[in-house]
């Protein structure tokens, strides 16, 4: 018996294992695909016994399915009651001599590199083996009856929902971005942990700007929006004024169009509004006025905002979504974005677009005063209506 305590150990372990023994029968809990040990998996097929894996909260790799649809000798496994939370790898062969691998460990790439885990690796030699060799096929043998194979369409509508809950799995394990950004936990990130009134509180502290005006910007662009069906049918003062440039819209509180991330110094960006560049208009038709807004919708925005802004133009973009979806989005500006990202976790350098949706709308999302706004009045109402670009208020920097 040893006891296993380093990804490297048992990956080397199991690599030996899935080479020496004939037979396998398996029980775990999640499995992916991409590492060696999948793949030597794939290359020892015909040693499959009985091998069950778990779907519960959608952990399993659709792609671990895929290498096994319609294969008679692997099944998977979401039991009514409770969750399957094996994870027992057993190896033998025709002769009496076997070792099985048990503990914490998953099939799964993480698991065999980046995880903590503890395993311990019991073969026939050890005390009371005789036992344990007939409970492990015990378990397998019971878990397996109640599996299933997969085919085609079921792996179709697995796949579906799998991707439609990865980014909630995402944000429970506090990973936003690529894992090469190694995060802060979600209770060591200052905003995401504030309450409403809190949040409230920060955003009437506001040294630089009045909340009234702040709120006077929110509402023009917001009648602006509803005035048109599109943005290519504003006029040009009106394009200007969501925009951020100087303009001369005859409105009470237009004067205050620099609120919310002042882009006068654009130039590509200024001449492109006045000339009522299509592109635009079409990137946010993609953004709904009401609604929840999701990746692709942000996605369909970038597709054609890049048409003709080629290059990072990331305030310029956040700016425009700031005024149509303040709920969700925040203009990500030279005068904000270095308290911004330190009191996120986040790295400020190299900001880009696929980085401000991963790295800035999620934690948005995930955050206690965005997901549990509690307004106490008319003016607290308007402010969680655009609880996003207020955020501007909270880190706007002179």
């Amino acid at each position: 018996m040893k006891l296993i305590t380093t990804a490297t150990e048992l990956e080397k372990e199991f690599r030996r294992l899935t080479k020496e023994y004939d037979l396998f029968f398996w029980a775990t809990a999640w499995a992916s695909s991409g590492s060696k040990l999948f793949n030597d998996l794939l290359t020892n097929k015909e040693k499959i016994q009985k091998i069950v894996v778990g779907i519960h909260f959608y952990q399993t790799h659709p792609d671990f399915i895929e290498a096994f649809l319609n294969n008679k000798k692997v099944r998977f496994i979401q039991q009514p009651e409770g969750t399957f939370h094996p994870k027992l790898y057993l190896f033998t062969d025709k002769t009496k001599k076997w070792e099985l691998i048990i503990g914490s460990a998953n099939f799964t790439t993480e698991a065999f590199s980046r995880n903590t885990e503890a395993s311990l690796l019991i073969t026939h030699k050890d005390s009371n083996s005789a036992d344990t060799y007939q409970n492990a096929l015990k378990l397998v043998d019971q878990t397996f009856s109640d599996g299933k194979t997969f085919n085609k369409t079921d792996l179709d509508k697995y796949r579906t929902t799998w991707k439609n809950h990865r980014q909630k799995i995402k944000s429970l394990s506090g990973q936003y971005g690529s894992k090469k950004r190694k995060p802060k936990p979600i209770h060591e990130v200052p905003m995401m942990s504030r309450s409403w009134d809190e949040f409230m509180n920060e955003v009437r502290n506001d040294p630089t700007h009045g909340l009234d005006r702040r709120l006077r910007v929110i509402e023009i662009a917001q009648e602006l929006f509803e005035s048109a069906n599109h943005f290519n049918e504003l006029t040009e003062d009106q394009r200007k004024f969501i925009a951020g440039i100087p303009n001369e819209l005859d409105i009470k509180g237009a004067e205050d169009w620099g609120y919310f991330g002042s882009m006068k110094g654009a130039g590509i960006f200024k001449n492109k509004i006045k000339e009522n560049d299509t592109n635009v208009s079409k990137a946010l038709d993609q953004i709904p006025l009401s609604g929840q807004i999701t990746k692709r919708h942000y996605d369909n925005f970038i597709k054609y905002f890049t048409q003709t802004f080629t290059g990072n133009y990331i305030a310029t973009a956040t700016r425009l979504l700031c005024m149509k979806r303040p709920d969700t989005f925040v203009c990500f500006d030279s005068k904000n974005r270095s308290a911004l990202c330190k009191d996120f976790g986040i790295i400020q350098s190299e900001m880009d677009y696929e980085r401000y949706w991963d790295d800035i709308v999620e934690r948005v999302y995930d955050s206690d005063w965005w997901q549990n706004p509690n307004p106490k009045n008319n003016t607290e109402g308007k402010v969680s209506e655009a609880r996003a670009a207020f955020l501007d208020s909270l880190y706007y920097e002179e």
